[in-house]
């Protein structure tokens, strides 16, 4: 949908990184998107210094469906403030920057929520397996929290929830704080760090591996949802993991893999 609406930014509590920003929103048409329009995506348009608008960005929605607080039409993003390049360059990113340093009062364009594929699956014990890295945690970390409000409200039945987790450093990961206080036997955590100094490189790939028979029991489990969102580059590794992990576990992955995009059970949003 194209829906256009405006958005006033509740609060930051964001920090240098400007990761984790609230806002609230007003919308122009009636509500459409359905309930389970969880990990959807908002795209923010802002002007540039002469008011031409930039081309629109995209926000992975970070709140579950019912919002960052029930209630009050409000949600999370989750935005990286890039200052350097990655060989440590001066740089100023354009969108981050403006985004992370509005005030409580600003507005801004939007265009969304929009996205029909990404979204977690209704069945409270269907299991879901989420693969991401640095902001690809955002949907991650909505469908996180919805699994955890429905447990809370006693609606859980058990379907399990694992996580690969990756990033640079611990320093870089958004919400390592808030997933460490999440009880194991709710979600399986695994971290992956590859800049990690005095230690080897290990991404999510590599992790998905080391837990090779966890995973495998997952892959053969029609109930079983994968989600993968994070940069472009990881999306090869990931699939080529899966395809190691069925064949540990004498499956195919041909048939296996067919069946996870026939049956809409694998999500791949890569950026």
């Amino acid at each position: 949908m194209n829906r256009r609406s405006w958005v006033l930014l509740l609060a930051t509590g964001a920090g240098a990184a400007g990761l984790g920003i609230a806002v609230n929103w007003w919308r122009t048409e009636p509500e459409t998107a359905g309930a389970e329009a969880t990990a959807a995506f908002f795209s923010a348009s802002f002007p540039d210094a002469s008011g031409r608008p930039h081309h629109p960005r995209q926000y992975s929605i970070a709140s579950p469906r019912n919002g960052e607080r029930p209630g009050y039409n409000n949600l999370s993003l989750t935005i990286k403030r890039v200052l350097e390049d990655h060989q440590g360059r001066p740089v100023r990113g354009v969108a981050s920057n403006y985004m992370c340093d509005l005030k409580v009062g600003d507005k801004v364009q939007v265009i969304g929520p929009f996205g029909a594929s990404f979204l977690m699956p209704n069945h409270p014990r269907s299991n879901i397996v989420m693969i991401c890295t640095g902001t690809g945690s955002a949907p991650m970390r909505a469908m996180t929290e919805w699994r955890r409000r429905l447990r809370a409200s006693g609606k859980f039945e058990a379907g399990k929830l694992m996580l690969f987790f990756g990033a640079r450093t611990k320093e870089e990961l958004p919400y390592f704080g808030p997933l460490q206080s999440l009880p194991k036997d709710f979600i399986d955590i695994n971290f992956a760090f590859s800049r990690t100094p005095g230690q080897p490189k290990r991404y999510v790939q590599d992790v998905m591996r080391e837990r090779a028979a966890d995973v495998g029991k997952l892959l053969a489990d029609p109930n079983t949802c994968f989600y993968v969102c994070g940069l472009k580059s990881m999306e090869e590794g990931v699939v080529l993991a899966l395809h190691d992990v069925a064949t540990q576990a004498g499956l195919s992955w041909d048939t296996v893999g067919a069946a996870l995009k026939k049956e809409g059970r694998l999500h791949l949003e890569t950026y």
